[in-house]
């Protein structure tokens, strides 16, 4: 009995010896893990339809929840978080960290809008995360390592997930320093270069799983991909573009699931003996009736709070009334359309500005007297981002002939122009109603090439503007400011503005054109189907569009001119853009 019992203890201590150490994974286990990603918010944890951080994060854990083993999953950001909107602008990103926080994120990595506050910004920004941030190529240019290393941020971490060492590090675009103000004291890597240096680093560690947050655009990323072996998975993206499903490149899936609010990507991973076997992805759309986060929401509403109260401090005075009258924005030339498009040649520091003046909204005079900054949300209420475009002057004309192409029916695509002056035959044949164009005073030179401050639902081609979606870009809207803080700094740098109608389109018929009685009427809100110019609507319509033109021809950028026409009754938009302003309107600021 005695030798039975032994032979027993020896065959239990055989059994134990041979066990995994470590809660490692036996060589044929086979676990679920799920990445949910990603973040990219733009310091939006609002949005003018409806969607809250909350919202997100309420998917997220509906769908954690519904995992078997939900432990087994990580929730991934991807940077550009902190910047753009008009929340960062007051809270200086904590708003952002505050919502991560509270969320319990599991990793982050920078996006280029993350340095638009400054590298000392971020550095107090991360000092406050409770969450970690990884970065293969964001380097201290005095010491190499990586940016803000002393407060915890490292080249990459290795989490235990069921088992499994999954590796997360992060990449953010190599031409930082040209789309934001990370000054000279951050270095930023080539990335494929930083990724060689990185991923064998993170397998010495131990890492069986290397995932990267990627603020890259989608060709690059895979281009890394491509040219690195060892990454297993690649999420997040630069430029905002959504994959139905991951592509695999070089064994690297890539998943993509834009930008903002709307959507959550689900990524589930079938890990076996350490290697992945297979995976399956699950997008997850986020609206108005998703669930909300009753941890995130409360953070959420404190800010918006908050923010309704800084709205309604003062940004600058204007002399003059600020008219902001529909008609008149949409058959000629509008002393707001010029101060906007100033305001984006002065901050872009391009030669000409084009804002078209479905854009502009309010329907009311402000002044003599303050501007707050409500004022200037509920003028500007889309979240637009500033472009720079580059095109000659042919394409220059051919861009104000379309614009003008409808004004007998009073259409939002009027342009309101900054840098320019133009004269039109509105009585004359569609497309053939441009009688001069004159830069500095001078012909415009249809050879000549000219740089455009412009906004992105303009630039791809929306109110029909197709020539400006073939012209060269220059600098991105992914990496351009938001349109109302490019205003609203612009009028607080002045202090005191006068704009006025200075010439700079003049028609030829005798009167203006009255808008025909099929077109929108004065005060009207947009036809039905109208999308006020969206800029994820490149073909959106005609009337109502999210650009407002306008600019001093032959003044200095900073001039701001002054003037106004006669007041239009409050119209529906306005009363609709000024609700979404009390619900506290989250709009994106960027830098150039």
């Amino acid at each position: 009995m005695l030798s039975w019992a032994v032979r027993l203890l020896a065959m239990i201590a055989v059994l134990i010896a041979t066990l995994p150490s470590g809660g490692a994974l036996a060589q044929n286990d086979e676990v679920k893990i799920t990445l949910f990603h990603d973040t990219h918010l733009h310091g939006n944890l609002w949005t003018p339809d409806g969607l809250t951080f909350g919202h997100f994060t309420g998917v997220v854990q509906q769908a954690r929840s519904s995992l078997p083993k939900p432990e087994n999953s990580l929730f991934v950001g991807n940077g550009d978080d902190v910047a753009t909107s008009v929340a960062s602008s007051i809270f200086r990103g904590e708003h952002v960290v505050d919502a991560f926080n509270a969320a319990k994120l599991d990793a982050n990595t920078f996006g280029n809008h993350d340095f638009d506050l400054g590298p000392d910004r971020l550095r107090e920004l991360v000092k406050l995360a409770k969450y970690p941030y990884v970065s293969a190529n964001v380097r201290d240019a005095q010491s190499g390592d990586v940016f803000a290393a002393d407060l915890g941020v490292r080249r990459f971490l290795i989490k235990d997930v069921a088992g499994v060492k999954v590796g997360l590090t992060g990449l953010a675009p190599h031409e930082t320093p040209s789309l934001s103000s990370p000054g000279p004291t951050v270095r930023f890597l080539e990335p494929a270069d930083a990724m060689r240096e990185v991923v064998p680093q993170l397998r010495a560690g131990g890492a069986q799983i290397v995932v990267l947050l990627s603020h890259l655009c989608g060709d690059e990323t895979e281009r890394v991909a491509q040219q690195v072996n060892g990454i297993d998975v690649a999420v997040g993206d630069h430029c905002a573009d959504v994959l139905r499903q991951p592509k695999v490149v070089n064994g690297t899936i890539v998943s993509r699931r834009g930008d903002e609010l709307k959507l959550v990507g689900q990524l589930d991973l079938t890990v076996r003996g350490g290697k992945i076997a297979g995976h399956e992805y699950r997008p997850h759309a986020v609206t108005p009736q998703s669930p909300v986060d009753p941890v995130v929401n409360p953070v959420v509403e404190r800010y918006r709070s908050r923010l309704n109260d800084e709205l309604s401090q003062p940004v600058g005075v204007t002399t003059v009334p600020l008219v902001v009258n529909r008609n008149a924005m949409r058959t000629g030339e509008a002393a707001v359309g010029n101060l906007v498009a100033d305001a984006m040649r002065a901050t872009a520091q391009t030669d000409l500005a084009l804002q078209n003046g479905g854009g502009l909204r309010g329907e009311t005079t402000y002044g003599p007297g303050p501007l707050k900054r409500s004022d200037v949300v509920s003028i500007l209420p889309f979240p637009n981002y500033v472009t720079v475009l580059r095109l000659t002057g042919a394409d220059v004309r051919a861009a104000l002939e379309h614009g003008v192409s409808r004004v007998e029916v009073g259409e939002g695509r009027f342009p309101q122009v900054s840098g320019l002056s133009f004269t039109f035959d509105p009585l004359a044949p569609s497309g053939a109603r441009v009688r001069s164009v004159t830069v500095n005073g001078r012909p415009i030179d249809p050879a000549a090439k000219y740089t455009l401050a412009t906004f992105d639902f303009l630039a791809n081609g929306g109110d029909g503007y197709d020539v400006l979606k073939r012209a060269e870009v220059v600098l991105p809207a992914s990496a351009g400011p938001l349109q109302a803080n490019v205003v609203m700094d612009y009028i607080a740098k002045q202090g005191t503005v006068s704009p006025a109608i200075e010439g700079r389109i003049r028609s030829t018929a005798t009167a203006p054109p009255a808008p025909a009685t099929a077109g929108p009427a004065t005060g009207a809100a947009p036809p039905a189907g109208a999308s006020a110019g969206s800029p994820a609507t490149p073909t959106g319509p005609t009337s109502g569009s999210s650009a407002t033109p306008a600019g001093p021809s032959a003044g200095p950028a900073g001039t701001l001119p002054r003037g106004g026409s006669p007041v239009a009754p409050l119209d529906l938009v306005t009363v609709a853009g000024l609700v979404l302003l009390l619900l506290g309107v989250g709009l994106r600021r960027t830098r150039f």
